[in-house]
């Protein structure tokens, strides 16, 4: 049997071997599943990685995990952030409430399967996506962000060079470019090289003979591969895409293109102070942590088109914080008090 996270029964099953409610045999019997499937051993291996990262807190302090459950399972419930097979009955409620700690911790991992990570001998790092509609963000040394679409793959070095910036895409990103006129970013597909200094766009390369991008600000340079004569210059609101081995420019009208990438935000032992950066400049919102070494800590998290309400709410429940309001529609992040 190959467990599904986002399966009701599956993610109930893996709860409860978590949290130690099963019996011996139940132990047994789901250890030797674990055993048969590389899939689940590779699954569970991971999960418990995060279990003993962020779940061991209820050890050291002094939390109602039954009351933090009940308010979270609501507030998801009503974000539909609870899989979508599940039996919505009020009897159900109690039992899961034993299992607060883990529901919570799975839900914060549920996207481990969406895609893969792999490191060559050159340090060169590539992600590759899967099926699954998630947005996979990675921020880049340079402090550059990139959303990745479904199907993509993407490599980059683990530490650019000094004089560029370049990486690989097939498939479809979003690019938010971190500024530095010393060290141009370049991207590199089938069909084109796309050059920029600073700014914001799309691209998309389906196959091989189709490539398309969109500036949403700034402004980058293309030049065909086969014809490096061929080149231009794409402004916000462009669009450039190749046809018979031609590039060609037009204005584009639908300013809701770049929505998908925050539809189903996730995030992969990311830096808590990376997540906040890329939340505020999404929700246009001003939220800080008290200290610097809050933002040092790691997170695994999907956000599935929350509120700004509710990604706080996961992310102050997963590692044991609290938001309070300060002046200017501010919002602190701090470790619970004692």
């Amino acid at each position: 049997m190959k467990l599904n996270i986002n399966n009701t029964k599956d993610f109930e099953l893996i709860a409860r071997y978590f949290a130690g409610e099963m019996s011996n045999e139940e132990v047994f019997q789901f250890e030797k599943q674990i055993e048969i499937f590389p899939e689940n051993k590779n699954l569970i291996e991971e999960m418990k990685k995060q279990w003993e990262q962020i779940g061991g807190y209820q050890k050291k302090e002094k939390i109602d995990t039954n009351k933090g459950w009940q308010t979270l399972y609501n507030r998801l419930s009503v974000e539909d952030l609870i899989p979508e097979n599940r039996i919505v009955e009020h009897r159900i409620i109690p039992t899961w409430t034993k299992w607060a700690a883990s529901i919570t911790v799975l839900i914060i991992i549920a996207g481990l399967s969406f895609y893969s990570i792999t490191r060559n001998n050159n340090n060169l790092i590539s992600l590759q996506t899967g099926s699954d509609s998630n947005t996979l963000i990675q921020t880049l040394t340079d402090g550059s962000v990139v959303y990745l679409a479904n199907n993509t793959t993407f490599s980059y070095p683990s530490e650019f060079d000094a004089k560029e910036r370049k990486v690989n895409l097939k498939g479809e990103a979003f690019f938010d470019i971190t500024p530095n006129p010393k060290k141009p970013f370049k991207i590199e597909t089938e069909k084109v090289i796309v050059e920029v200094l600073g700014t914001a766009f799309n691209v998309k390369t389906e196959n091989s003979n189709q490539f398309e991008l969109l500036v949403e600000r700034g402004k980058v340079r293309v030049t065909l591969k086969s014809d490096p004569s061929q080149t231009q210059i794409v402004l916000p609101g462009e669009k450039i895409s190749t046809s018979n081995n031609h590039l060609i420019k037009m204005v584009y009208n639908n300013t809701a293109y770049f929505s998908w990438k925050t539809q189903r935000m996730q995030f992969k032992d990311e830096s808590l102070c990376n997540i906040i950066n890329i939340i505020n400049k999404n929700y246009k919102t001003n939220i800080q942590l008290q200290n610097q070494i809050l933002g040092e800590r790691k997170l695994t998290v999907t956000f599935y088109n929350n509120s700004l309400k509710t990604i706080t709410e996961l992310i102050c429940l997963s590692l044991n914080l609290e938001a309070k309001e300060g002046s200017d529609s501010t919002i602190i992040i701090k470790p619970v008090e004692k």
